[in-house]
């Protein structure tokens, strides 16, 4: 794949050179006697992808090549979007052909399926051979050029993962999720651009199955027993009790009717402990050597009688606290996907080199024996403090080649999702999105390319800003998801540090809007650390309160920790 450098390089070069024959001239001197071929018979996703080349040609070289049903007689060239169904779904092929008769004219041809595999090698054409970007929802960059000359092509891809949902507020923008080609649930991608994975129920969805307050004062059996005592409330379900087992079959297939759209549903914990240590269900998790197993078995009896009826659904369920640590003897069935969610990793590290992961990464390896379609629902911000930095850039890099390569095939990386503003959302939502497209993927050239194109002539300020609060996790400090403003990371030398390079990069950018807003964002998170850790009545709090009130307005941003309205955060620190 053409790297974002290499591409700006061969189209100077080739616009100034002498060339050879096999180069194909889609646009010189700003114009174009091309046209943009979708046959009548093109699903919409595939017509979209003619209008976004012709979109970005034109903005790019001010050529608006015409779109087509079919190659016009005075067409010299044609970029052909067309469907092959022998390609696998999102899969893509991109081909450059050179006449070798008289009557032929040069073509560029972008295959693939007709949902997303035509459509998204619309888009690959455009940033990986053009050297568009579309780094968040408000900055793209698309170069420019007079003359556009493309290379010969015979490109052939598909994504690493067949689910992919950076789940940053950020990332559910329409047009920024399916030009990063992304498919999560709830990114708001319609038919237009080729839909998204759908979940018809998401996750913790036992209270839901069977509600307590429908069934426990009648069946209190129907739920967790815990020290020999029967839990209402938010608990869990007792999932080897047969009457159990029938709601909640019939339940799915009531979703399932209700959300025909769907092809996931997830039968999964409540968030939190309490799995039933009835008699039955102890013996279950001993046989099995973990909770898992009495879990994976409800599951698997729900995909068996859903699959009857259902043949294209999928139950999705959690490994996560309690159900961590995989069963010995059950293995999920072909139409389930298990979710292993890490929750309580270091997210500074390497998955497989930090002590503090050790246990979920013996689980990653144990899962991916006894099942080759496992998803990871991953964490990347910090929860209680969605404006604190939290440094983990350098574990993305390396966990998510790793997940490949233990077999996973559905990646999920939940960050500040309620509100935009959070600390590094737009750059992990967009290293993530290319990671999980191709993690083999160099990490450093994504970074460089994304500082580059959002901040601008500040960029060696903001590498120099991104290496500081990575400094000590780097020597070996962890950092988790619900971290203090006081963590051991973040040390009075990072804070005063972290002023002085955010006010030169404020200094290049004064006259630069786009680039200014995004670095007074980050000074935003590091002045947001430095309010929560003064004590209370501490008069410097009141200049960064009001900076904080002021830009929180600025930048609509709604939330400052998971789950807290923002009348209630402003409250709590005294604005």
């Amino acid at each position: 794949m053409l790297n974002f450098s290499t591409t700006l390089i061969i189209l100077l070069l080739l616009a100034t050179t002498p060339l050879p024959a096999q180069n194909i001239t889609l646009v010189k001197e700003g114009k174009s006697d091309w046209v943009i071929v979708a046959s009548p018979e093109a699903s919409e996703p595939m017509k979209h992808g003619a209008k976004e080349i012709q979109k970005h040609i034109a903005e790019m070289s001010g050529a608006r090549i015409p779109l087509s049903e079919s190659i016009t007689p005075s067409a010299n060239g044609a970029i052909i979007i067309a469907e092959d169904g022998n390609l696998q779904s999102e899969e893509f092929r991109i081909v450059t052909s050179i006449p070798k008769e008289k009557n032929e004219i040069p073509k560029i041809e972008i295959i693939g399926d007709s949902r997303r595999g035509a459509l998204y090698g619309c888009y690959a054409f455009l940033e990986d051979v053009l050297g568009c970007r579309w780094y968040t929802p408000e900055i793209t960059y698309v170069p420019k050029h007079k003359t556009i000359i493309v290379p010969p092509l015979n490109i052939r891809e598909k994504p690493a993962f067949e689910y992919r949902e950076p789940f940053f507020f950020e990332a559910f923008d329409k047009d920024w999720a399916v030009r990063n080609r992304t498919n999560g649930n709830t990114q708001r991608l319609d038919e237009s651009v080729g839909g998204h994975i759908v979940y018809g129920r998401f996750v913790h969805t036992f209270q839901e199955l069977v509600p307590p307050e429908l069934y426990f004062d009648e069946h209190p059996e129907y739920f967790s027993q815990i020290d020999g005592k029967r839990m209402k409330g938010y608990f869990q379900l007792c999932l080897t009790n047969p009457d159990v087992l029938r709601i909640a079959i019939s339940k799915v297939k009531q979703w399932i009717q209700e959300n025909p759209r769907a092809t996931i549903f997830s039968v999964s914990q409540n968030d939190t402990y309490y799995n039933c240590q009835c008699e039955k269900c102890k013996a279950v998790e001993q046989e099995e050597g973990s909770p898992s197993g009495t879990l994976l078995r409800f599951v698997n009896a729900i995909a068996k009688e859903i699959e009857k009826e259902y043949p294209h659904v999928l139950i999705d369920t959690l490994a996560y606290q309690w159900s961590e640590a995989p069963p010995k003897k059950t293995k999920p069935r072909a139409n389930v996907r298990v979710r292993l969610a890490p929750i309580g990793n270091c997210f500074a590290h390497r998955i497989d080199n930090c002590e503090k992961n050790k246990r979920m990464y013996a689980n990653l390896k144990e899962w991916a024996k006894i099942t080759n379609k496992l998803y990871i629902w991953h964490y990347s911000t910090n929860f209680a403090n969605y404006l604190q930095p939290l440094p983990s850039l350098d574990e993305i890099a390396t966990s998510l080649p790793l997940y490949k390569k233990h077999g996973v095939v559905g990646v999920f990386y939940q960050g500040s999702y309620e509100s935009p503003g959070g600390a590094l959302a737009e750059l992990k939502a967009y290293l993530c999105a290319k990671l999980m497209w191709n993690p083999l993927r160099p990490v450093k050239p994504i970074i460089d390319d994304y500082l580059r194109g959002v901040y601008h002539d500040a960029a060696p300020y903001m590498k120099q800003w991104l290496d500081l609060i990575h400094e000590e996790v780097r020597n070996g400090k962890h950092a988790f998801i619900y971290d203090s403003p006081n963590a051991d990371y973040l040390t009075d030398e990072t804070l005063s540090s972290s002023d002085k390079i955010l006010s030169k990069a404020e200094q290049v950018v004064a006259n630069d809007p786009i680039a200014k807003k995004q670095v007074e964002k980050a000074r935003l998170w590091m002045d947001y650390v430095k309010l929560m850790r003064l004590p209370s009545g501490d008069s410097r709090r009141t200049p960064l309160i009001k900076t904080l009130v002021e830009k929180f307005k600025r930048f609509g941003i709604t939330r400052a920790k998971e789950g807290e309205p923002l009348e209630v955060f402003f409250n709590r620190i005294g604005s």
